[in-house]
């Protein structure tokens, strides 16, 4: 039996007020997901499946498949950077899979079908995009942005993949070219008709009629409420059968949006339940799973339960890089690939290293601080680990769309002291002695493209 072992949900903590994008003062109203301007699509993901693995071991993670629409690169694999920063064995199998609102569909039925092929143990499957609609648009308004990681395995099944459908369809709705900033969509009827309400019926059609007193749910990427209402009754099904789309906290966040309620779902399945898993885009897929041992949780409600208000429209567009720039960004090479080929485990696993005599380090050095015995370390990696804040100071020089920045020496727990950026601050800003969690993050955009380390960040406040 091959089926769901495991979950885990980000969601940014920024949260964008509708009415600003309106022009009017920040309220109580519909509001959105946004990715900040340290966070994207990986990021996203590797938050996700932290939460996923917590306290899992990942030796038996045989493949990773990163499935998005919203990648920084045409050609660069995301997968390898994320198994990278997670610290998996090097001999496993990594895949992006993109183009594609449905993505995450088409991942999750291909890690179901080499685990219970016998080709890979265990599977990690991480859904992210970060939603761009033209400014004005109303992608822009209805947009979101979130992470959705899924465990495959055979050992702690909680949901078991019970049947599947696929429906194609060539359609002209919902695209961005190469080079696009923002994603482009036909007239909404159109879109919502031909691109969503058809195809996702048709793949629903061919599901395998629910089992004698099975109930079950229905998980969907409707991109709105009026299309969610008119799914349920194409399909014939309540609308209480019908997840919930988040779309006045959440928004509609592309291709992770049906795999986030598929993991509310979860979050609160009952033995025997059947969920739907239904999304679409040139076309659709559907995966039927089967409750077979219930583990309630609250992925879902933590994600959510992180909050930051965007204070300003113009904190937003700096945070987009939506503001006019004085100048046009160097395109160069950037930082020097060999420095990233040496450095690469310091900064994707914030590996240091700890002496003979015990002392530990970051980063890494021959002699040690210490003793100063020279070259008798065993590296050691220190991402998984929190930490509180020792010093720190606010630099309002460094570019950031709500300076100024924090920055600061952490006292890793069992480590070294690390100084680096503090980060998802609220308004009272950072305080000596607090305690915080490394989070992998956007530092710069050096060469035109993302360069990655590590910052510390609250810790959740959750169970």
């Amino acid at each position: 039996m091959a089926g769901i072992v495991d979950w885990g949900v980000h969601i940014p903590a920024h949260r964008l007020p509708r009415a600003l994008l309106a022009g009017r003062k920040a309220d109580s109203g519909p509001e959105r997901a946004l990715a900040w301007a340290d966070e994207d699509s990986v990021t996203m993901a590797v938050d996700a499946a932290r939460l996923c693995l917590k306290d899992r071991a990942r030796d038996t993670i045989d493949l990773l498949l990163f499935a998005t629409t919203t990648y920084a690169f045409a050609e660069k694999q995301g997968a390898a950077l994320i198994a990278a920063v997670l610290g998996l064995p090097q001999a496993v199998r990594t895949a992006d899979i993109g183009h594609s609102l449905r993505g995450g569909a088409q991942a999750l039925l291909l890690a179901h079908d080499a685990v219970k092929a016998g080709r890979a143990r265990q599977a990690l499957v991480l859904i992210a995009d970060c939603r761009m609609g033209a400014p004005g648009s109303e992608l822009e308004r209805s947009g979101g942005d979130a992470a959705v990681a899924f465990l495959i395995g055979h050992d702690g099944v909680v949901a078991e993949l019970s049947g599947s459908t696929a429906h194609s369809e060539e359609l002209v709705d919902v695209w961005r070219r190469d080079g696009d900033r923002f994603i482009h969509q036909w007239e909404d009827r159109f879109t919502t008709q031909y691109g969503f309400l058809d195809p996702s019926a048709a793949a629903a059609a061919k599901l395998p009629t629910a089992a004698d007193g099975a109930h079950r749910v229905w998980a969907t990427s409707a991109p709105n409420k009026r299309a969610l209402g008119s799914l349920a009754k194409a399909i014939g099904a309540a609308p209480t059968a019908m997840v919930p789309g988040l779309f006045d906290t959440v928004g509609y966040c592309g291709t992770a949006q049906a795999p986030l309620l598929l993991a509310a779902a979860l979050d609160t399945a009952e033995t025997g339940q059947e969920l739907a898993l239904l999304t679409h885009g040139d076309g659709a897929e559907a995966l039927l799973y089967t409750v077979v041992a219930p583990r309630p949780g609250h992925a879902v409600a933590d994600a959510m339960a992180q909050r930051i208000p965007v204070p300003s429209l113009n904190a937003y567009r700096r945070a987009r890089g939506l503001d006019a720039a004085e100048y046009p960004p160097v395109d160069d090479q950037g930082i020097s690939a060999t420095i990233h080929f040496r450095e690469r485990a310091e900064d994707l696993r914030l590996q240091g290293q700890r002496c003979a005599c015990g002392e530990p380090q970051f980063p890494k050095q021959r002699v040690c601080i210490r003793c100063g015995a020279k070259d008798r370390f065993t590296p050691e990696d220190f991402a998984e680990r929190g930490g509180t804040l020792v010093t720190y100071t606010l630099d309002s020089f460094f570019p950031s769309p709500t300076p100024p920045t924090a920055v600061g020496v952490v006292q890793v727990a069992d480590g070294p002291r690390i100084y680096m950026q503090v980060a998802g601050l609220s308004k009272e800003g950072p305080a000596l002695g607090m305690p915080l969690r490394l989070a992998f993050r956007r530092i710069h955009d050096a060469g035109q493209r993302p360069n990655y380390f590590w910052k510390a960040l609250p810790e959740r406040n959750v169970p």
